[in-house]
């Protein structure tokens, strides 16, 4: 009997630990729970899909960091248990993927209905904030066709020699169906001051660009832009360049785009006045109007992850005489996404236009470093 109770109670105890164990493999944690599936070339993977775009599907992976691009037409099967905000022809519905249909249609489980709606028509893609309702995900909700990006950057020097500089960065961009609007703000002020001198501004300058593309068929667009500067270091007082014109969007990645563009424009330029007299004589002038803009993104690189590269060109030289008179514009930055709402970016601007004073100079270039709040 003595044994009997041993062999009963190790028995017991054997039998709670794999009842125990047992559970914990069955039932994963909320944590570990898989929500969407899609099936590549046969292979089943998990995760959760982070974007559509017009050619690819972004895929993050359970347990991985790296975002997966994968084409339409090596997908076989995708189903989420998240639902979705999708924004497609100036319509909004919140609902489950459930299928895909000859690589470009995907079927939508609304509620108790089922819709098909066309990937190239697809605007904008984000979790319901019944599936998240973080800060930022209620933003990229309530505004569903906005993206766009704050950046400031400052610098401050006490001592002998007192600095005070900022730098505001503004980037708006608003998508729906074949209509875009982009604006493009860039402000910069620079103050100093020491024992012998009074306070100087180095700068006080505004670069904007707004614009407007109709992709009108596929990738061809027409735009309308209004480009707006002063300067008052340069003497610039105010300078307006609307223009207008047809470009082509070469797309080779969904996040990896080039846009060239022409057209015709006119540029009018005011110079600073002082105590009552014109520096210089007021400048206009019919230009043409070449643009290109673009953007790279690199992923699963070392230490940063993600790297993306976009920039633009704003070139306007005189219908009358080009080597005279001429306005050009451009910017290449740098950003490192930090989270899904902050970023670090170095911006590099070239600038080199026909100022009538040479003591001015043509060219400027400027190297700026931003902390960026992306909605």
């Amino acid at each position: 009997m003595y044994v009997n109770i041993h062999k009963i109670i190790a028995s017991m105890i054997f039998f709670t630990i794999f009842l125990y164990s047992g559970g914990s493999i069955e039932k994963p944690s909320e944590e570990e729970e898989i929500k969407d599936t899609i099936v590549v070339h046969g292979m089943v993977l998990h995760g959760r899909v982070m974007n559509i775009g017009p050619k690819r599907l972004s895929f993050k992976l359970l347990y991985s960091e790296g975002i997966n691009r994968i084409a339409y037409k090596d997908i076989s099967s995708i189903h989420t248990k998240y639902n979705y905000h999708i924004s497609f022809k100036r319509m909004d519905i919140e609902g489950r993927v459930v299928g895909i249909e000859d690589s470009e249609y995907l079927k939508i489980m609304e509620g108790d209905k089922e819709r098909t709606v066309k990937i190239a028509d697809i605007d904008n893609f984000v979790m319901a904030v019944s599936d998240d309702d973080s800060f930022e995900n209620i933003v990229r909700n309530t505004f569903p066709y906005t993206k766009g990006n704050i950046n400031l950057g400052f610098e401050l020097e006490d001592g002998n020699n007192e600095k005070r500089e900022i730098d505001i960065l503004f980037n708006l961009r608003h998508k729906q169906a074949e209509h875009e609007v982009k604006l493009y703000i860039d402000y910069e002020y620079d103050t100093t001051e020491n024992d012998d001198t009074p306070e100087a501004v180095n700068k006080d300058e505004l670069v904007g660009i707004l614009s407007y593309r109709n992709y009108f068929k596929n990738d061809q667009f027409y735009f309308a832009t209004l480009a707006a500067d002063y300067d008052r270091p340069r003497h610039i007082q105010s300078r307006y360049i609307p223009s207008v014109g047809y470009g082509y969007k070469f797309v080779f990645e969904d996040t990896d785009w080039l846009e060239p563009a022409i057209g015709v424009g006119y540029a009018r330029t005011r110079y600073t006045v002082t105590e009552g007299e014109e520096i210089y004589p007021d400048n206009d002038f019919a230009v043409a109007a070449l643009n290109l803009t673009g953007r790279y993104q690199f992923d699963d690189v070392a230490y940063i992850n993600t790297l993306i590269i976009d920039g633009f060109i704003y070139y306007y030289p005189s219908l009358e005489d080009m080597d005279e008179d001429w306005i050009f514009r451009s910017n290449l930055t740098f950003t490192v996404p930090l989270f899904d709402f902050l970023s670090v970016k170095l911006a590099y601007d070239f600038i080199n236009d026909s100022n009538p004073d040479p003591s001015v100079g043509n060219n400027k270039t400027t190297t700026k470093l931003y902390f960026g709040f992306d909605f």
